[in-house]
């Protein structure tokens, strides 16, 4: 064999894990997130608005591929000044999502535009996402972020594929959530260091189940391995920065 044959058969080798590697990842999905701070007084009016005009528009663009999933929410505990209600709508591309923007718009809300009306947007990217095809109502939505330090994002990524998303793989498998994501802001409103773990449940009793599949792992590999582990996620994580964010869905979408 010449120097030159060696040489390339060198470089297939070489490259050949890089290549399964790329093949595993996941491919990044992107969602549009709109959240509303609503008087109470008009919270009934601004669902069934939504209900009649805008869910209507999701189901085609989902029906249709623009977008790969969908929802509408309330907060659970409310805040002073914070987001009352939210919607979002996901694609496999920003053009995808920006053809779905379209559509949206193309429906004056005259309650939004009301006194008192405050609202904001998030783009987000999801290097991983796993969902259950289907539709429902009077779910939950569970969002946990933490602040990564900066230059630790890899670190911090490959303990959640160790010891997080198995389990929510599994319970995604066995139809205990409907779906779940990984998310970082896309464009940057916020700290750069923010992840998003946020899954969907098609009901409340599927909220205990999820903590009891986390409560499980853990009991199986024991408190020295735990404390190591939450050391572990602590060495490269801000402290103190953990937030999370509960909702009531009113309905939602995906395939």
């Amino acid at each position: 064999m010449s120097r030159r044959k060696f040489a390339f058969l060198v470089c297939l080798l070489l490259l050949a894990p890089l290549a399964a590697l790329a093949q595993q990842q996941d491919p990044s999905t992107f969602t549009d997130v709109a959240e509303w701070t609503i008087p109470r007084a008009q919270w009934a009016e601004y669902e069934a608005f939504n209900k009649k005009n805008v869910q209507p528009i999701f189901e085609k663009l989902l029906a249709d591929g623009t977008i790969i999933s969908w929802g509408a929410y309330t907060t659970m505990v409310h805040q002073e000044d914070r987001e009352t209600h939210g919607s979002w709508f996901e694609a496999t591309s920003i053009a995808n999502l920006e053809k779905a923007l379209a559509e949206l718009i193309k429906i004056p809300n005259p309650i939004v535009n009301g006194t008192g009306i405050k609202h904001h947007d998030l783009l987000l990217r999801s290097p991983t996402r796993r969902s259950r095809a289907g539709a429902g109502s009077n779910g939950y939505l569970w969002v946990s972020s933490s602040q990564v330090q900066p230059g630790k994002g890899q670190d911090w990524r490959e303990l959640f594929d160790k010891y997080t998303k198995p389990i929510y793989d599994e319970l995604v498998a066995n139809g205990t959530i409907s779906a779940y994501w990984l998310q970082v802001e896309y464009v940057h409103t916020d700290n750069p260091g923010l992840r998003y773990v946020v899954n969907l449940a098609p009901n409340a009793d599927a909220i205990d189940k999820v903590r009891a599949a986390f409560d499980a792992a853990a009991q199986k590999r024991g408190a020295d391995a735990n404390r190591g582990i939450g050391q572990s996620f602590a060495d490269v994580t801000v402290a103190g920065a953990h937030r999370d964010y509960a909702a009531r869905v009113i309905s939602y979408g995906q395939k």
